[in-house]
């Protein structure tokens, strides 16, 4: 994509040039920063990679697939005071820069809302991140798959930049419909999603459980 190559190139330049000043000159402090920014080159194509995703078998009707990859760090019943304004089941992945920061749709849905919130920068697993960071938010109908799709609940699902992270891009406008395992986002660098599912909701993980996007079931409805 545009935004990748315009994040890559121009540090892949400076750290080739670095290098082969350092090389010309015969200055070993060059060659070392050439090289340090190569790697940093290297870990912005990481940030940027994108794979098919299929879970792992069939997935049942009611079942939600992760929708971000990372470790599972928040799962509890807590009240969600902005939307749902109930009792939720929430779950909160941490992403670390070197997971694949692509966000798929946990289940099929249409977007009733989509509410960005400019904000600060704390690190993604502070207790506080979920409040004051810079995050984007959408509010989804849940609908089963099929011939004859079902009401199955609302969701919010939210984007939480971290302390790394200054982007956070949503896809979906409001209106439109989303399919289970479909891109619907990416935040760039180290950052968290949260969801907040309806409290009937049957977890499959745990805290400290390792998901993937597209892949891992956190659960049925």
């Amino acid at each position: 994509m545009p935004e990748t190559w315009s994040m890559f190139l121009p540090v892949f330049f400076a750290g080739a040039g670095l290098l082969l000043a350092g090389g010309h000159w015969d200055n070993p402090v060059l060659g070392f920063l050439g090289a340090v920014v190569l790697v940093v080159a290297a870990l912005i194509l990481n940030f940027f990679r994108d794979f098919e995703r299929q879970p792992r078998g069939e997935v049942g009707p009611k079942e939600v697939i992760s929708p971000a990859d990372g470790r599972i760090v928040v799962l509890k019943t807590a009240t969600e005071k902005f939307y749902l304004k109930k009792p939720a089941v929430h779950i909160a992945i941490f992403m670390n820069p070197l997971n694949n920061h692509v966000q798929r749709a946990p289940f099929d849905g249409k977007v009733v809302k989509k509410v960005y919130h400019p904000g600060e920068f704390l690190a993604a697993y502070d207790d506080k991140a979920d409040l004051v960071n810079e995050q984007a938010h959408l509010v989804v109908d849940l609908k089963t798959s099929g011939k004859k799709p079902k009401p199955a609940g609302r969701i919010v699902f939210k984007q939480i930049a971290g302390f790394l992270c200054r982007r956070v891009r949503t896809t979906p406008e409001e209106g439109e419909m989303i399919h289970r395992g479909e891109r619907i986002g990416r935040i760039l660098l180290g950052s968290r999603v949260d969801l907040f599912l309806p409290k009937g909701f049957k977890p499959r993980v745990k805290m400290g459980d390792q998901v993937r996007a597209g892949v891992t079931v956190l659960g049925e409805l």
